[in-house]
């Protein structure tokens, strides 16, 4: 428990950090690689196709995944299964007309709510899976979530406006009848209308099921329902902007250099760390995510999506590398940090073997996935990549079920 302790006290695990000043404007990419993984293409959509700022490009077929945008002026180099690729051009007149001609949407006057809202909101590419969530008590959690990622702050402080249009939109759009906002118990802050709760500002205490529990005192309990303020974010945005939403906030760190940025959906990793004026150097690992729950990326041409909260460089040297296959030494730091009070040193055997059914013996679906039993991990074994590789597993082989099952229904048998 020592090092548990540690980590509490450790400054850098305090997720409020009096971070208020204003956003700063992200790089105009020179080239966007925009996440299609689901999406239908729109027909005319295709290489060499001109695009400009807000132009429609795709559709997703669940309600509450937000439509796809065009963040720039440029033209599609590329289409796969995974991405939509495009490269910044110099517009035209014709394409300059085109841009302008995109008309602003003033959602404040419009007399939608609740499920009305929904495709009103999704046409702007905003995601509203969690934000329309059927729950008594809606808690907006306003705290960091992951140490090192430092904009939840100035959402609150600084972006008074955003926020408000957003709150405003969040009432239409839940049914919950009662909103609480959760901020760190340091925090001086109030909004009209809406309760505060104060919590814990050390990690990982802004875990969505850590923030429940620390609002409402139970684990799990019934009609409560949990948003991300960066979702609140969002609402605002396209409320304030009356634009698709094509823009992301993401905090861009390193150890000399830590930044807020509102950045274009798209944008990749490379012209992002060139625009923070960041070398990287021989050895130096790129997280997009936070620092303890995000994913170490391999090339730079890897781009920020909607729904991330940062990008980090860990440099060389600054934790001890992972060589080769380490095995688990059983020393029980994983278990004795873990704030669900699992086992993510059998979770992680289990996923390392093959084993996933067993995972449900030890309550896979209970992991919070905030990544503290790598972080303590001696024998620097990845635990949280093998839950999370245990995970999908486990989501595909229920998806095939229900697909089986599905299809014997149709059959009549």
């Amino acid at each position: 428990m020592k090092e548990h302790f540690t980590m509490l006290t450790d400054p850098r695990f305090c997720l409020s950090n009096g971070v208020t000043q204003r956003f700063g404007m992200g790089p105009m990419p020179k080239t966007v690689r925009l996440n299609r993984e689901g999406f239908a293409v729109d027909a005319g959509i295709k290489k060499k196709t001109l695009v400009y700022p807000y132009m429609h490009l795709a559709t997703h077929p669940a309600p509450g995944k937000g439509d796809l945008f065009s963040p720039i002026y440029g033209v599609v180099t590329d289409i796969t299964e995974r991405s939509v690729f495009v490269d910044a051009v110099e517009p035209d007149e014709e394409l300059k007309k085109l841009g302008a001609s995109v008309e602003k949407l003033d959602l404040l006057s419009r007399e939608e709510r609740g499920e009305e809202l929904v495709p009103v909101l999704k046409g702007l590419g905003v995601n509203t899976k969690s934000l329309g969530q059927k729950c008594e008590t809606l808690i907006v959690n306003c705290l960091n979530p992951d140490p090192g990622v430092t904009w939840a702050e100035p959402m609150l402080l600084s972006h008074t406006k955003t926020f408000a249009l957003g709150m405003e939109m969040l009432r239409r759009l839940s049914p919950a009848k009662r909103i609480v906002l959760a901020i760190p118990s340091n925090m001086k802050f109030r909004h009209r209308d809406v309760d505060i709760a104060r919590v814990p500002y050390h990690y990982p205490a802004s875990v969505n099921a850590l923030v429940i529990k620390s609002v409402t005192g139970k684990e799990k309990p019934e009609g409560v329902g949990i948003v991300g303020i960066h979702n609140v974010w969002s609402l605002g945005r396209v409320a304030l902007t009356g634009y698709p939403l094509v823009e992301t906030v993401i905090t861009i760190g390193s150890l000399i250099h830590n930044g807020n940025y509102i950045v274009r959906d798209g944008s990749t990793i490379g012209e992002l760390i060139d625009f923070a004026n960041i070398e990287l150097q021989p050895g130096d690992t790129v997280v997009r995510g936070g620092p303890l729950r995000g994913e170490s990326l391999d090339k730079l041409d890897r781009s920020i999506t909607k729904g991330a909260s940062g990008l980090f460089i860990v440099e060389s040297g600054t934790i001890p590398p992972m060589e080769g296959h380490s095995p688990c030494v059983a020393c029980g730091s994983c278990s004795a940090i873990c704030p669900a009070r699992l086992r993510p040193d059998m979770l992680s055997r289990y996923a390392e073997f093959g084993l996933h059914d067993r995972c449900y013996d030890e309550y896979i679906t209970s992991c919070l996935e905030c990544g503290l039993c790598g972080y303590v991990c001696i024998a620097r074994r990845p635990v949280l990549q093998y839950i999370r590789l245990a995970k999908e597993k486990l989501g595909l082989k229920l998806l095939k079920t229900a697909g089986v099952y599905a299809e014997r229904v149709r059959q009549g048998e």
